[in-house]
Order: C-alpha cells, then structure tokens, then sequence
C-alpha cells in the first residue's frame, strides 16, 4: 500500500511541481509560487543540515525505491522513480547555478526593533 502512495504522490505532485520549479528557477521567475517555493527551499536546508549525506540519501533511497518497483512489477512506478531522479538532478543543477539561498529567518523580532 505504501508503494502505491508514494508512486502517486510522484506522479501527481511531486514531479509536476519539481518540473515547474526547474523551470521557473531556469527563466528567472522571483519569486517562485507557494509549492514551488517550499521544494527549492526545503532541499537547499536539508543540504546545509546535513551536507554531502543530502544526495547521498536521495540516491540510496530512490536506488532502492526503483528496484523494489521492479521487483513487484511496478513498472509505471519504476518509470516515475526515475523520472523523479533525472528532475531532481536538473532543479539541484539549476538552484546551485542560480546560486538560490535562503534568508535565516529571526521569529520574533520586528523589523522596526534589528535598527
């Protein structure tokens, strides 16, 4: 059950909004729609958390992802597995190349009370 989940989520969310983020990064579009936004964001703060094990994980994880897809003859699951990788790759590329960053956020604070 778990399988069939996270191949949907692949198809209907996760690769269409890593695509449109590729592509919006790719034109220069600032700043990016919500969900967009979110993907750029969350995997520039998982890389600074946790450095060079950032794609180290992605590609374990999806490596076994797709075989355990082949291996139950998922095979619409396996093609989106790698399609996710390939499109992952690509928005990686874009965002090192735009050189995205991301502000610190400061809870709390006013912008009348930094000076």
């Amino acid at each position: 059950m778990g399988v069939m989940i996270y191949n949907f989520a692949l198809i209907l969310f996760i690769i269409p909004v890593s695509i449109r983020a590729y592509l919006s990064l790719k034109k220069g579009r600032f700043p990016l729609p919500y969900f967009q936004n979110n993907v750029v964001i969350n995997r520039i703060k998982l890389r600074k958390a946790i450095g060079v094990l950032s794609p180290t994980l992605f590609w374990a994880f999806h490596g076994l992802w797709l075989v355990l897809n082949v291996s139950i003859d998922a095979w619409l699951g396996a093609l989106a597995t790698v399609a996710y990788m390939v499109v992952s790759t690509m928005l990686s590329e874009q965002i090192k190349e735009k050189q995205v960053g991301v502000i610190p956020e400061q809870a709390g604070i006013d912008s009348s009370e930094q000076g």
